[in-house]
């Protein structure tokens, strides 16, 4: 059950706000520390020294690293392809003790479905856990984050006794649920997500059942993929086995026990001692999801990141109740999951990732709210709405950075606002097909404290995975592409540095059988959620747009140079037919080769006073075609002639003068402002989902509910 505790005198509770059924068991998610002490640990645990278990870990790293690789390498799903996967080696007892992942979630996750079927299974004698046997999950209740990741994991023996786990897996372009792609943004319930498994054991003996294997395989659209890249997962976790067992033969079955474990406590302590060097202190941070899926809404999420002596506490409570509507809803294990994305890279950025990172860590997320929602809530999107957890942790704690000595890795956070398209149909052989173009690795990084954010730099849960090339794309899908990594303009995040600008593309069907339709998700239409720090500009939000009936074809007939490249491209640009601008959640749209789309994913916020920056760089950016000459004035500035766009510094530097007077005339006392400030309020219908306002945990929370929306498909 959630465990009590108390803030600013009301008392709430946090920890897994679901229910104990079949494969699921909140308890063991909130199992978060390092599990006891065995009796093989201990065989060697006093003998291994600092350089040994060095060594060691440098080992496990060069295997699951490789395991990665190959998995890349095998699979065929488009987002596992570019990297969003994890291969892990688990301790026997199920913490994770090295990975390489293409995504920080899978880095503490997996834990709890290894501890069910240890805690379940392992002595059940219709079930147990043999050498040789595979188990399969993606049930986001059994520890995982949404039914699209899915995982194989293998136990490895040595001589008849458990020794570790290998876990691989990732996101899967398709899990059959009720729009193709799995993402589904009118689901009401998690009962319309699709193939949802606790932990099954699919093989044993080193092979899938073919009974299991067919079922599964029955459950989506695309039933050559789903089993091309299940088949890979295991193939992986053999090699891990392989790779393992090669140094257990070498350095002793009880050296790597213990090794294990001296690595847990290791990294614990290292954190520890990093938390220990950063000053005490409360980081504050609030930030809105604009979306329920199926409609336009305001959702709460605030944090208070509080650093005491060697330790850190981070506190949600405040956020919205959970609403019951749509895919937009987390759950507790998948939020302190999330937090990762930022604490690894950034708090304890250096230190390898396992398990033991999370020691010093606590997490208060409060039951009831829509980021800790009960087991029928939809969660489909949980990844998505999950990425505003590390925007607002970021936008918090890279204060506590600030004043460190590992200031050197204050930035604004990598792109969160993203779109995510899925479509679904059949091929040009007629082969049922539904996945994604994996756009959203193209996300811009957020400036830095020192230089501008990379354009283009990868996912925003990760900086370890990469877009698929154009090529490769349209030689195994059916989709041609008329511009991609193509720069839009005034979309950044301005600042004394400019965060980066996402990835841009516009594409259509080619030599598809039949209508295919398209599903897209994504957060950061109305709000964006690309944080500035220090003054910098958020990113701009973003947009998806359509063009019906076009004459695409017919230009790419005759050869026409012309096609569009950028977005105004399609407002200007003689495409005819119709130009619909839209939000990126609607479900099911029919799509046909006269159908244009472009997507743009989410670029940086910037950091520092954009009427510090360099006029230099203003006047590069205005030639590169990424801001253009109005922005240089009104934003940054900065006075550009019209002849070749040098920079005028005398009238540049009379423009910021004159806008620092404005502002100071402007700025107003706190108490005057607040005065002003606390009596707005959005309009009801922005608020239905949002609980009380402004503090909708104030009075605590009562049970999952909300208002409704007619769900009309979300087409544009």
């Amino acid at each position: 059950m959630p465990t009590p505790y108390e803030r600013n005198g009301i008392r709430y509770l946090t920890g897994p706000h679901f229910l104990k059924g079949p494969g699921i068991d909140p308890e063991i998610l909130e199992r978060t520390g390092l599990e006891p002490l065995t009796e093989l640990e201990l065989r060697r645990l006093a003998e291994l020294t600092d350089v040994e278990v060095d060594l060691f870990q440098h080992k496990l790293g060069a295997i699951v690293d490789e395991a990665r690789t190959v998995f890349q390498g095998v699979c065929l799903s488009a987002a596992q392809m570019a990297g969003d996967v994890g291969t892990a080696i688990f301790t026997a007892s199920g913490d994770m003790v090295a990975i390489s992942t293409g995504v920080y979630f899978h880095a503490v996750l997996n834990y709890g479905a290894i501890k069910y079927i240890q805690t379940y299974y392992r002595d059940d004698p219709t079930v147990r856990v043999s050498d040789g046997d595979i188990f399969f999950y993606n049930e986001a209740l059994s520890g995982v984050t949404h039914p699209y990741d899915m995982f194989v994991a293998m136990p490895i023996f040595w001589k008849g006794e458990l020794v570790a786990w290998a876990a691989v897996g990732g996101h899967q372009g398709e899990n059959g649920s009720k729009d193709p792609g799995g993402f589904a943004p009118t689901a009401a319930t998690k009962y319309e997500e699709g193939l949802r498994i606790t932990p099954l054991k699919i093989g044993e003996h080193f092979q899938i059942k073919t009974d299991h294997l067919n079922f599964m395989a029955n459950h989506v659209r695309n039933p050559m993929e789903f089993i091309l890249d299940l088949k890979s997962r295991v193939a992986v976790c053999e090699r891990i086995r392989f790779r393992l067992e090669r140094e257990i033969a070498k350095r002793g079955v009880d050296f790597v026990a213990a090794g294990f474990r001296k690595v847990l406590v290791s990294s614990a302590e290292t954190a520890r001692r990093r938390l220990g060097a950063y000053n005490d202190g409360r980081y504050r941070a609030v930030l809105f999801l604009d979306t329920i899926g199926v409609a336009d809404a305001l959702l709460r999420m605030p944090v208070e990141v509080e650093k005491r002596d060697d330790g850190l506490t981070i506190d949600f409570t405040g956020a919205s109740p959970e609403h019951g509507v749509g895919p937009f809803h987390i759950h507790w294990h998948t939020v302190r999951a999330a937090c990762a994305a930022f604490l690894f890279p950034y708090v304890f950025r250096g230190i390898p990732f396992n398990a033991g990172l999370f020691e010093p860590v606590r997490f208060l997320v409060p039951a009831g709210s829509w980021m800790n929602a009960s087991q029928d809530a939809a969660h489909g999107f949980a990844t998505t709405s999950s990425r505003l957890v590390v925007q607002t942790v970021h936008a918090a704690a890279i204060k506590m950075l600030f004043d460190s000595d590992q200031r050197e890795a204050v930035g604004a956070p990598l792109a969160g606002g993203l779109q995510n398209d899925q479509w679904g149909g059949r091929d040009e052989a007629g082969h049922g097909y539904a996945e994604s173009t994996a756009a959203a690795n193209g996300a811009g990084q957020g400036a830095r404290w020192d230089a501008d954010g990379e354009y283009v730099m990868n996912f925003f849960w990760t900086s370890e995975v990469d877009l698929i090339g154009v090529e490769e794309l349209e030689a195994k899908f059916p989709w041609l592409f008329l511009s991609r990594n193509t720069f839009q303009r005034d979309l950044q995040g301005y600042g004394r540095f400019n965060g980066g600008v996402g990835l841009g593309q516009i594409m259509k069907l080619h030599k598809a059988r039949g209508s295919f339709r398209l599903t897209t998700m994504g957060i950061g239409y109305r709000l964006s959620a690309d944080p500035g720090i220090f003054g910098g500009y958020w990113g701009r939000p973003v947009q998806v747009v359509i063009v019906r009936r076009s004459k695409v074809n017919e230009l790419l007939s005759r050869g026409d140079p012309r096609l569009p490249r950028l977005l105004q491209d399609l407002v200007t640009f003689p495409l005819g037919g119709e130009c619909t601008v839209t939000r990126p959640n609607f479900s099911g749209l029919p799509v046909d080769e006269d159908t244009v789309l472009a997507f743009t994913m989410g670029s940086g916020g910037g950091y520092g006073d954009p009427l510090e920056r360099d006029p230099s760089r203003v006047s590069a950016d205005v030639r590169a075609g990424f801001i253009s000459a109005e922005t240089a004035r009104r934003v940054f500035g900065a006075a550009l002639d019209t002849a070749g766009g040098e920079v005028d510094e005398r009238e540049t530097e009379q423009l910021r003068r004159e806008e620092r007077e404005v502002r100071k005339r402007q700025g107003v006392p706190l108490r005057e402002f607040l005065r002003t400030w606390s009596t707005l309020r959005p309009p009801d219908e922005i608020l239905r989902f949002y609980g009380l306002w402004p503090d909708p945990g104030r009075e605590g929370y009562s049970s999952a509910g909300g208002g409704r929306v007619e769900q009309n498909g979300g087409s544009p």
